[in-house]
C-alpha cells in the first residue's frame, strides 16, 4: 500500500482549480477529428473577417501580405482556422496577433521565413545552448515534445530563447500529425536556481504558445522541482491561461517513478531525454545539422555529408519520425561486426602499400559497414568498427563531452567517418 501511495504522490497539479474544466488527452485527440467544414468555405469566411479588421490593428499582417505573400498563403491561414475549430472570427484575431508579435520578436526580419538562413540567421548560436530542444519523437497522442533544460540557461541569453522558442514551434508544425494534435512541454528543473529563471521570457513564451500559434499547447510537465519552484510558482501561474494552469503537471520522485508517471501520461521512456532517464540523447549540434540539410543551408558538397549524418529516419510507435543519430545506438549482431572487420582488414592491407591512405582498422571497419548499409546510423557504424564511447548513455553527460578510449570526442569520430565516406564516394566516381 505504501509503495502504491509513493508512486501516486510523484504527480501533482499545482494550479488545478478542481472544477474539471480541462480536457483529457483523449478529449483533445477527439477534438482534432471534429472539424469537417469545407476548406474553401472556411477560408472564404476567414478572409472576410480579416478584411473587417481595421488596417491600423493589422499593420504587420498587411505588410507581410505584400512583402512576403508566400508566407501568408492559404495553407498558412488554414492552420489558424483549424486551430480555432473553424471559427473564422477567432482565427482572424489569432492571425493578426501572431503577425504583430512575430514582428516584436524578430524585428524587421519578421517577414523572412523562420529558417536558420532566414529570420534566425543571427541567432543560430543560441540553439547550441541547449535550453530548448525539439525532441525527435512524438508521444502516444501524436503530440510534439519540446524539452526545456533551465540549468543551461544563462541570464545573458534570455531574449534569444524567445526566438528559439518560436523557431522550434514552427519546426514542430512541419509535422502534420503534431500540427493537428499540438505539443507538450517537458521541463527538467533539477538543480536549477533563481538565476535560471526569467519572468519576461517566461511570460513571452507562455503567451505566444497559447494565444498566437496555430498549434495548441496541450500540457506542461515540470520534473524534479526543487525549493525554487514555490518561489516562482505564483509568477508562472499569473502568465498561464486557464487551460495551461489546468494542464500543468509536476513530476517528483526517483528517476524510475518519474519515467513511470510520464508513461501514464502517454509519454514513453523512448520519447524522453537521457537527462530524465529516457532513451534520447539530446544533441543541439545534430539537430542544427539536420535543419540545415532540410532547409538547404548547406552547399551541395556539405549537403551530402549532412544527409548522411542527419536524414536517416524511422517510424515510432505513433507514426512520427525520428533522427536515428539522436538515439542511443544498439549493438549490431556479431556476424555483421565480424564481416565488416574482415573486409576492412583486407582493405587496410591493400592500403598499406599506398602512403597517405588512412589505416586505422576500426575506422576502416566503420567505413565498410556504412558502405554496405547506407541507412546505418553513424554511431552504430563506429560501434561496429570497434570505437567505444562508455559515457554515451550516461545521464547528465553532455554529448559534446563524450569521448572514446583514445580521448577523441564522438563528434570528431563522426567527422572523420564523414570525411572518409566522402573520399570513398569520390574515389569510386573516378
Amino acid at each position: 500500500m505504501s509503495s502504491n501511495n509513493s508512486r501516486l504522490s510523484t504527480v501533482s497539479f499545482p494550479f488545478w482549480s478542481g472544477k474539471g474544466g480541462s480536457m483529457s488527452e483523449e478529449q483533445q485527440q477527439q477534438q482534432t477529428q471534429t472539424h469537417e467544414m469545407d476548406a474553401e468555405s472556411g477560408l472564404r469566411l476567414l478572409k472576410v473577417e480579416l478584411d473587417n479588421i481595421p488596417d491600423n490593428v493589422k499593420t504587420s499582417f498587411v505588410h507581410a501580405q505584400h512583402a512576403a505573400p508566400d508566407l501568408v498563403c492559404d495553407q498558412h491561414l488554414s492552420r489558424f482556422l483549424y486551430a480555432e475549430g473553424y471559427n473564422a472570427q477567432l482565427a482572424a484575431r489569432r492571425i493578426v496577433s501572431y503577425w504583430e508579435h512575430r514582428k516584436k520578436v524578430f524585428g524587421e526580419d519578421y517577414i523572412l521565413p523562420l529558417t536558420l538562413s532566414g529570420a534566425m540567421k543571427n541567432h543560430v548560436q543560441s540553439l547550441y545552448d541547449g535550453y530548448l530542444s525539439l525532441l525527435p519523437l512524438k508521444d502516444n497522442f501524436g503530440r510534439a515534445i519540446i524539452f526545456s533544460n533551465p540549468i543551461k540557461l544563462l541570464p545573458s541569453k534570455f531574449d534569444n530563447q524567445v526566438r528559439i522558442w518560436w523557431y522550434l514551434v514552427h519546426v514542430a508544425m512541419e509535422d502534420d500529425v503534431a500540427l493537428r494534435n499540438g505539443f507538450v512541454i517537458v521541463s527538467n528543473a533539477r538543480n536549477t536556481s533563481l538565476t535560471n529563471f526569467d519572468a519576461k521570457s517566461t511570460a513571452a513564451i507562455c503567451t505566444s504558445g497559447d494565444r498566437f500559434f496555430p498549434i495548441r499547447w496541450r500540457q506542461t510537465h515540470c520534473c524534479h522541482t526543487n525549493p525554487v519552484f514555490p518561489l516562482v510558482a505564483a509568477m508562472v501561474k499569473s502568465v498561464l491561461s486557464q487551460e495551461q494552469r489546468e494542464t500543468f503537471v509536476v513530476h517528483n520522485g526517483t528517476c524510475e517513478q518519474v519515467v513511470e508517471s510520464f508513461r501514464e501520461k502517454g509519454i514513453l521512456k523512448e520519447c524522453l531525454p537521457t537527462d530524465l532517464g529516457g532513451s534520447i540523447l539530446v544533441s543541439p549540434e545534430l539537430f542544427i545539422r539536420e535543419r540545415m540539410a532540410t532547409e538547404g543551408c548547406f552547399t551541395s558538397e556539405e549537403s551530402d555529408d549532412a544527409s548522411q549524418l542527419c536524414m536517416r529516419r524511422s517510424k515510432n510507435v505513433v507514426g512520427s519520425s525520428v533522427d536515428a543519430a539522436l538515439l542511443v545506438p544498439e549493438k549490431k549482431a556479431y556476424a555483421q561486426v565480424k564481416k565488416a572487420k574482415k573486409k576492412a582488414s583486407s582493405t587496410a592491407t591493400k592500403q598499406s602499400v599506398q602512403p597517405g591512405r588512412p589505416g586505422d582498422p576500426r575506422m576502416n571497419a566503420a567505413v565498410q559497414a556504412k558502405l554496405e548499409d547506407p541507412d546505418l546510423p553513424l554511431l552504430e557504424a563506429l560501434a561496429v568498427g570497434g570505437f567505444i564511447f562508455e559515457d554515451i548513455n550516461k545521464p547528465g553527460v553532455k554529448s559534446s563531452e563524450v569521448r572514446d578510449k583514445d580521448g577523441v570526442t564522438v563528434y570528431q569520430r563522426r567527422n572523420q567517418l564523414l570525411r572518409r565516406l566522402r573520399k570513398e564516394r569520390k574515389r569510386t566516381q573516378i
